[in-house]
């Protein structure tokens, strides 16, 4: 997989069996720290010609000189905590609540999506739910304060949020959570749907972490028992990952008719171009056995390696996307360790075998469907798996009625936090729950 994993040595310089090996600061005080990173975003950062000059002892941390050497289009390269990102990315743990909300129409804050057995499950939390009070403050009050962040505390075990929650058809309730670690759940939905001629396979993937992999091959062991060729991947809150998961992916979604192809390229700034490759596409034993055509749900909220997902099969098989535009992050980081501590610039952007990439601006639906916060998450009645399949069945987008198109609209660009005001800065950029 993508990432450097780099101990702690003296001076920047490249080994020469990894010229990604950057060693690590002179010492852990914050400055050295801060010339270290800087002399790296110099050296590896994407756009490290185009990197400000400024200097590294003029700020308190390695995560604020990085989130100040940022330049547009990077909102993404960023300082985190290595315990943490290992947890998350080798395991699949992380600290919260383990929900995720939207806006409605009427801008309440709507329950979108609950991790399985984590603090909001278990105190029985559902998406459709209502938010309507936070730490006794209510959410409008919140948002004309600009007090999201501070209402629901720090990211630790032990912190407690209290909340007033009304589901449907009830009245509201005091509910209180606990933060505490939790396993997302990276397949929360997979299903085998009737439809005309072969049936269709239906699968949310929640993130790509390296647990993924192993439930991705028991859903699509079970596709290939049911003779499944058409596909709807459900992308719309992945925010992205592991680009070694992403490509474990594309072979079990085009390795039986794809083998041997490219499957992406990678391309480093000029510094590293020499290392600049191209992954072949793979067939596995789970690999779907035939693929007619693969739909792709998603919003804003889909990101990195979830359109790296979408660009490299849309070169192999025929490819349509429901929902929103994705998010536009055509690049990714390698990782840099370092005083317990994880750098991850933007090192490299990311190419499929047509050659195409840069998509900033995301890539946008063949057909436009809200995410219908009143239904769950693989129903087919569900407004945009039920467009998915109408597109499959008959070519063409559903035309959904007028009030039920606003009935619950995503947040552009939503972020992963309760709203989309609050500062992305603080939260990694793959698909988590809070």
């Amino acid at each position: 997989m993508l990432w450097a994993s780099l101990g702690l040595a003296t001076g920047l310089g490249c080994a020469p069996d990894d010229p990604f090996d950057f060693g690590g600061p002179r010492s852990c005080e914050p400055v050295d720290q801060n010339v270290w990173v800087y002399d790296l975003m110099q050296e590896a950062y994407l756009w490290s010609a185009e990197l400000p000059a400024v200097d590294p002892a003029d700020y308190d941390t390695a995560s604020e000189l990085v989130r100040d050497l940022r330049v547009d289009p990077d909102r993404w390269s960023r300082v985190s905590d290595k315990e943490r990102s290992d947890a998350l990315f080798e395991e699949g743990k992380v600290i919260g609540l383990g929900y995720r909300t939207l806006r409605d129409a009427d801008q309440r804050v709507v329950v979108a999506d609950v991790a399985r057995d984590s603090p909001a499950d278990r105190a029985g939390i559902r998406r459709g739910d209502v938010i309507q009070t936070v730490g006794g403050l209510r959410t409008a009050q919140i948002d004309e304060e600009e007090r999201w962040s501070e209402v629901y505390g720090q990211s630790e075990p032990g912190v407690v949020v209290q909340l007033e929650v009304l589901s449907p058809g009830l009245r509201a309730q005091p509910v209180e959570l606990v933060k505490d670690w939790y396993t997302i759940d990276t397949v929360p939905v997979h299903r085998v749907l009737p439809a005309p001629g072969r049936p269709v396979g239906y699968l949310q993937l929640a993130t790509f972490v390296d647990t993924a992999p192993e439930a991705l091959d028991a859903a699509f062991a079970e596709w290939n028992e049911a003779g499944v060729r058409r596909v709807v991947i459900d992308l719309r809150y992945n925010g992205g990952g592991l680009v070694s998961v992403a490509r474990h992916f594309i072979h079990l979604l085009v390795g039986s008719v794809a083998e041997g192809r490219m499957a992406y390229g990678i391309r480093y700034n000029a510094n590293f171009s020499s290392e600049n490759l191209d992954r072949e596409v793979l067939r596995l034993p789970h690999s779907l056995r035939a693929v007619e055509q693969v739909v792709f749900i998603t919003t804003g909220a889909s990101l990195s390696a979830s359109e790296l997902v979408i660009n490299a099969v849309s070169a192999h098989v025929p490819v349509s996307i429901v929902g929103d535009t994705t998010g536009g992050k055509p690049v990714g980081s390698k990782h840099f360790d370092f005083c317990e501590q994880v750098a991850a610039p933007i090192t490299f952007r990311i190419v499929n075998a047509r050659g195409v990439g840069d998509y900033f601006d995301g890539l946008p639906p063949t057909c436009a469907a809200p995410d219908d916060l009143t239904m769950q998450l693989g129903d087919a009645g569900e407004a945009s798996l039920a467009t998915a399949l109408h597109l499959l069945e008959t070519g063409e987008c559903l035309d959904l009625a007028e009030g039920e198109r606003a009935a619950a609209p995503w947040s552009p660009g939503l972020r992963t936090r309760t709203d989309s005001r609050a500062d992305p800065d603080r939260w990694p950029t793959v698909g988590l729950l809070r």
